[in-house]
């Protein structure tokens, strides 16, 4: 089975895919504690913005790396600041106001594409559409 990298870009996500296109979720060994649990959120498809799918740990591998973990399964690694967007996308806060809310200069384009590919691959419970054309300034 070929694994290839699926996208790595938008704040270190990295998702492995086979050329079918199902996820490949290596095991984790020795799991630490996590430092959030996403939450299962009523109505997601009522959302402002992006809902993480529910019960997806995430745990601190050291490097600044995270390892979003599903019961003993790694399904994704992000950076703190991916980190901090999982954390953040309880369906509350729009794309606009997640870029904000991270107090550095992100783009919304970024954090967009960021929820896109974690929505194609699976791990949110609402779907992410995103406006192509930038609003005049």
């Amino acid at each position: 089975m070929e694994r290839r990298t699926f996208v790595r870009g938008a704040f270190g996500l990295v998702a492995l895919v086979t050329a079918g296109g199902l996820a490949v979720r290596p095991r984790v060994g020795d799991i630490g504690d996590e430092i959030f649990v996403t939450p299962e959120v009523d109505s997601p498809e009522l959302a402002d913005g992006p809902v993480m799918a529910a019960g997806i740990r995430l745990v601190p591998q050291g490097d600044g790396i995270v390892h979003g973990v599903y019961d003993d399964m790694r399904l994704f690694a992000v950076d703190e600041c991916g980190a901090e967007l999982v954390r953040l996308a309880d369906g509350s806060r729009t794309i606009d106001d997640l870029a904000a809310s991270l107090g550095q200069a992100v783009h919304p384009a970024d954090v967009a594409s960021f929820f896109v590919t974690l929505g194609q691959a699976g791990y949110l419970q609402n779907t992410v559409l995103v406006n192509l054309v930038e609003k005049p300034a």
